[in-house]
């Protein structure tokens, strides 16, 4: 026996001493408050609101999650991909799996049920204002960085976007959205004293805190080079140049397949090679891992299989821990953040970029404070002398 057919698009949720909810058709899972106390008042309520969100609009609309499954696979059921491609943006698989991960981690949890043409504006931002993360760890607040939620609101613009370009929405209500301030990356450098107990001198003492000459060698050419985990992963013997100490490539390790491609970076952004200047520490290591391993092309796999970066910042925590460092939020790619620190100032700028393989500086990778710029003004040569005679 069938049930009886309910007449209105939203059905009433009573419970003692609270006001009445009301669950609409169109944001299924997602009870609204009505403030009225009594049914009636809950109903008539209920019936403005509907009115407001749909504009009047009785006809069935795809949801949210409907239109959006798998937007951002490799299958590409709504062409996205491939009209970005044709547009000459170029992403690899990594930029896309992160853009599906915030789609099903965050915004389709959230909306996915809703009615793709009631979604608003309002709605979208209070969803990103409050955004925690989704797998909250031991020891961790839950809070996501501001960088984040702005990745997510891009997911979620791009998907809006397709929407209104096939006739589901007449606006993309992403784009009265305001971005969260950013925060920078959020990812906290090593020190220079940091620096020098991690990677002693002193062969036992490095042995101790790396365990192997692969693991040490590995880490001390990220923290050489400044370059980018996926890029180090992928170094082979010929990329070596033992009369300038230098290592080059124009390929890395696919963070996603884990098998080498020529290409260093997710987008055709930047430079399309990397080059760095080991020391002389890092050298000798090298020259001597090479030595017993001559019949390895690549340096850096184990067991057949490129180093990724989960094994490496598995590797990174127990190094630190034996170095006697607190982690905090660190993982391998500080290194990259303290290289930049290190050289800012310090060097040429068009010798910094070209080893950090940017054309321009980004803020995200300087972390000096007011004290650390100061001084490294001032050790620019003549600039504390034209400062002081500048009045004269």
């Amino acid at each position: 026996m069938g049930g009886k057919t309910r007449e209105k698009p939203w059905r009433l949720v009573a419970r003692k001493g609270r006001a009445v909810q009301v669950i609409f058709d169109h944001m299924p899972g997602r009870p609204v408050s009505s403030g009225c106390m009594d049914r009636k008042k809950a109903d008539e309520w209920a019936a403005r609101r509907y009115a407001r969100d749909t504009g009047g609009r009785t006809e069935a609309s795809i949801t949210l999650e409907e239109f959006a499954k798998d937007f951002f696979k490799p299958s590409d059921p709504r062409g996205f991909r491939k009209r970005q491609e044709a547009r000459g943006y170029h992403f690899d698989d990594f930029y896309y799996t992160k853009r599906q991960g915030h789609l099903d981690n965050y915004i389709l949890p959230a909306h996915g049920k809703c009615r793709i043409d009631i979604i608003s504006d309002v709605m979208i931002e209070d969803f990103i204002l409050y955004l925690t993360k989704f797998k909250k760890r031991r020891g961790e607040d839950g809070t996501l960085a501001n960088d984040t939620k702005n990745k997510i609101l891009a997911a979620y613009s791009d998907v809006m976007k397709e929407a209104k370009r096939q006739g589901y929405i007449s606006r993309n209500p992403c784009e009265s959205v305001d971005k969260m301030a950013s925060t920078g990356g959020g990812r906290e450098p090593f020190s220079e004293q940091e620096m020098a107990v991690m990677f002693p001198e002193d062969r036992q003492k490095l042995m101790f805190i790396w365990q192997t000459v692969q693991w040490a060698l590995y880490f001390m050419v990220i923290r050489d080079t400044g370059w980018r985990p996926g890029q180090v992963s992928g170094i082979s013997n010929l990329n070596y140049y033992p009369e300038f100490h230098g290592i080059y490539t124009t390929g890395s390790v696919d963070s996603v397949t884990h098998k080498y491609k020529d290409s260093i970076k997710t987008t055709k952004k930047g430079q399309k090679d990397c080059i760095g200047f080991l020391s002389d520490q890092t050298v000798a290591l090298l020259e001597e891992y090479m030595r017993y391993h001559p019949h390895d092309r690549y340096l850096f796999k184990l067991n057949g299989e490129f180093i990724i970066p989960a094994t490496a910042n598995k590797h990174l925590k127990a190094s630190l821990k034996r170095a006697g460092i607190e982690r905090g939020n660190r993982t391998q790619y500080s290194f990259r953040h303290s290289f930049q620190d290190q050289f800012i100032g310090r060097m040429p700028e068009m010798a910094r970029l070209v080893l950090m393989g940017h054309t321009k500086t980004r803020k995200e990778y300087t972390h000096l404070d007011a004290e650390d710029r100061m001084r490294r003004l001032l050790e620019i040569n003549g600039v504390k002398e034209m400062l002081e005679n500048r009045n004269r």
